[in-house]
């Protein structure tokens, strides 16, 4: 007699398993206790890569009114230094390399062509879901000539349908508005709204020493309103294409459109004040963006990305006013020729022209084995006028600038992932066009170089809490198209600038552990950094340019600890230390006095700590409260080499202690929001640049509606 079939019935966490019979059924109950199924979010994944990356959760900061630059400023190794308030000139440095030596990036795509308008300092942190700090070795799929490490900010790429629309007014008469919002229909056609609006007075309080008009002489500190240093930007962001179809993953064909107006007060320092010198941009940027898994072969993946922008900028500096602190002018009888800034009056005008492709392929053989491949095409174009210039100006023709860099990269791990180790290797080419337009002189060069770089980046868990990295890059880093070209006005050009090379090298150690409800993490790095022909920007005056120091080296430390409670209590605190040297023994062929000296103005020894407590049903089933506190530190350092001059009369930007603070309610289960916060809680006297006064105590409330399905 046959048996009869065995039947297997899950009712909810209950297995009833039958067991065989001839001719009966017998079965036997068994209570099955709870399962948890956990997986790696995409923000883990990327913290357990073998670079040294920090990854932060932007969601959890969304109902704050910081842009991307506050909030890049409270983590390891990041230092943005700024001359003064919203849209104000700033310096990004990661573990001692500044500027252009760190690249930037919007979901892989590289935002050096977006112009002045679209950058770090104005984009709200609403449009990124999370943000990659990569130290050191960049990987490979970024495509990037980044010296010392890259940040790359990553959007929200997975809710369907969504709304996300905030508004913040402060003081200094502060305004932000953003939006973010995509549409996605069950045929997968998907449409992506986003823009921002940012706009301030600037007209915080500073202390100034105001000379005699007839005798010259300084007289006592007065505390003044700023009156000519308002700024706005603005950006339109439409995307539209497709998602999850047989002929691609995504693709999406979209235009970005923005603006931005900076009123400029002063130059390099307080002494000199303007109020007629202001500068512009517009972008106009069409761009493309396309996905494929999968791609004609199981495992290969197609990744590409090209965008062309036209960008249009101005400086104006025509008057022939001298101003005041107090608003007040006279009008030149000597010299009506120059501007308020610049040596000559000018009405400078660029166009860039920009353009970027780049496709990546990625080749997963099997769960151990992968192979990447990248290329990445640059192309900066910029040409200028000036109906009012009395010498030749370096753009009546076009200065040009091309790069192709290509990287090849192989990845190993381990079934259990206990083990990956990635090997790979760039080649890094440039060609350039430009002008020598020195004390009157016009003359055209062109400049061509190649070079080729390689590297390995490894890690292993110890324990399964416990992970251990290290990484090591020879790379080279293209002189960008400002750097040589310069912009018309203040940072002149340099025709002769060499690529930079820099040995980068870091081993760390990262722990998460959660015990019950506790939550720890913690990570100690250790850095070093050994760069030739370091290009930085050195001023003279009012006058800046970027140039080549001939050899640098860095090392430091960092960690951080982050404690959560409950999903309630969150308390981090980090530091970083970091000694870049001046490592050249001679200055042509004569002993270089301020050898082993650190480098000037840039600081070495700075930290933050955040601290906040949710309490989740404060009035209501779905209201959430939470109270945040922050703080940042900076260490004194010297404006010049530590070897000019004598101890008394050194110049310093003097150490830094600010505090935040932040009361955010939620309603709705995070629909309706609305944050009140305190920045420069003590009102403290802050300097990023010498004698660059920047904001006091300010306030700021934000309502922020958040929709999705």
């Amino acid at each position: 007699m046959m048996n009869k079939p065995v039947l297997l019935l899950l009712l909810g966490s209950n297995i009833i398993v039958p067991a065989l019979a001839q001719d009966t059924l017998k079965t036997t109950p068994k209570q099955l206790k709870q399962v948890t199924v956990t997986g790696k979010s995409d923000l883990r994944a990327a913290k357990e890569q073998a670079y040294t990356v920090t990854a932060i959760d932007a969601t959890r900061l969304h109902n704050t009114t910081r842009d991307i630059n506050q909030v890049l400023n409270h983590s390891t190794g990041v230092k943005i230094r700024e001359e003064g308030g919203l849209g104000s000139n700033y310096s990004f440095s990661l573990n001692g390399f500044t500027g252009k030596q760190v690249k930037f990036f919007l979901d892989g795509m590289p935002m050096d062509n977006f112009g002045s308008s679209l950058s770090l300092n104005n984009l709200p942190i609403n449009m990124a879901e999370r943000i990659e700090i990569y130290k050191g070795v960049v990987p490979v799929f970024l495509g990037s000539d980044a010296l010392g490490g890259a940040v790359n900010v990553v959007t929200n790429q997975k809710i369907k349908k969504y709304l996300d629309a905030s508004y913040s007014i402060g003081s200094f008469n502060t305004h932000r508005a953003s939006i973010n919002s995509r549409y996605t229909t069950d045929k997968g056609f998907t449409i992506n709204l986003n823009g921002f609006y940012n706009y301030s007075d600037n007209n915080y309080k500073i202390d100034v020493q105001i000379p005699d008009p007839q005798t010259g002489i300084y007289g006592n500190t007065l505390r003044i309103k700023r009156f000519h240093d308002a700024y706005h930007s603005a950006m339109g962001q439409v995307e539209a294409g497709f998602v999850n179809k047989q002929f691609a993953d995504k693709l999406l064909f979209g235009l970005i459109v923005s603006e931005n107006r900076k009123e400029v007060q002063t130059g390099m320092n307080m002494d000199l004040v303007s109020g007629q010198v202001f500068n512009s941009s517009n972008s106009i940027i069409p761009t493309f963006k396309y996905k494929k898994e999968n791609f004609f072969v199981p495992g290969l993946t197609l990744t590409a990305n090209a965008n062309m922008s036209f960008v249009k900028s101005g400086i104006t500096d025509t008057s022939s006013r001298l101003y005041d602190w107090y608003g007040n002018y006279t009008v030149k009888t000597f010299g009506s020729n120059s501007g308020e800034l610049s040596y000559y009056k000018t009405k400078f005008r660029f166009n860039d022209r920009n353009a970027l492709a780049s496709a990546n392929l990625s080749y997963e053989l099997n769960k151990n084995h992968n192979f990447s491949l990248n290329h990445n095409y640059t192309y900066a174009r910029r040409k200028g006028d000036d109906p009012i210039a009395i010498d030749p100006i370096p753009f009546d023709i076009p200065n040009t600038l091309s790069k192709n860099i290509t990287g090849l990269a192989y990845k190993y791990s381990t079934l259990s992932n206990r083990f990956s180790a990635t090997v790979f290797a760039k080649q890094f080419s440039m060609s350039a066009s430009t002008v020598d337009a020195e004390w009157g002189t016009h003359e055209s060069m062109k400049t061509s170089y190649n070079r080729t770089g390689y590297g390995v980046a490894a890690m292993y868990y110890v324990f399964p809490f416990a992970q251990v990295k290290a990484s090591y890059e020879s790379t080279w880093r293209l002189p960008e198209g400002e750097e040589m070209f310069g912009n018309g006005l203040l940072l002149k050009n340099n025709p002769y600038l060499k690529p930079e090379h820099s040995h980068n090298i870091n081993v760390g150690l990262a722990l998460m552990k959660t015990f019950n409800k506790h939550k720890l993490e913690g990570e100690i790095n250790y850095l070093y950094r050994k760069a030739g022909d370091f290009i930085r920007l050195e001023s003279d005056g009012q006058i800046s340019r970027y140039s080549n120091l001939d050899s640098v080296r860095t090392s430091g430390v960092e960690w951080s600890v982050r404690y959560t409670y409950d999903d309630a209590l969150t308390v981090e605190v980090n530091s970083t230390y970091q000694n870049t040297l001046n490592s050249k023994t001679f200055d042509h062929g004569i002993p270089n006095y301020t050898y082993w000296d650190r480098l000037p103005n840039m600081p070495y020894l700075f930290g933050s700590f955040d601290a906040g407590y949710k309490l989740k049903k404060a009035f209501y089933s779905h209201d959430a409260l939470t109270f945040g506190v922050g703080g940042n530190f900076v260490e004194k350092f010297y404006l010049f080499w530590p070897s000019q001059g004598s101890a008394g009369t050194k110049f310093i930007i003097p150490r830094q202690f600010t505090q935040d603070a932040a009361v955010t309610y939620s309603l709705q289960n995070g629909k309706y929001n609305m944050a009140v916060e305190c920045t420069n809680l003590s009102n403290a006297k802050l300097y990023d640049n010498f004698k660059l006064q920047k904001p006091g105590r300010a306030f700021n409330v934000k309502l922020r509606y958040f929709f999705h399905n």
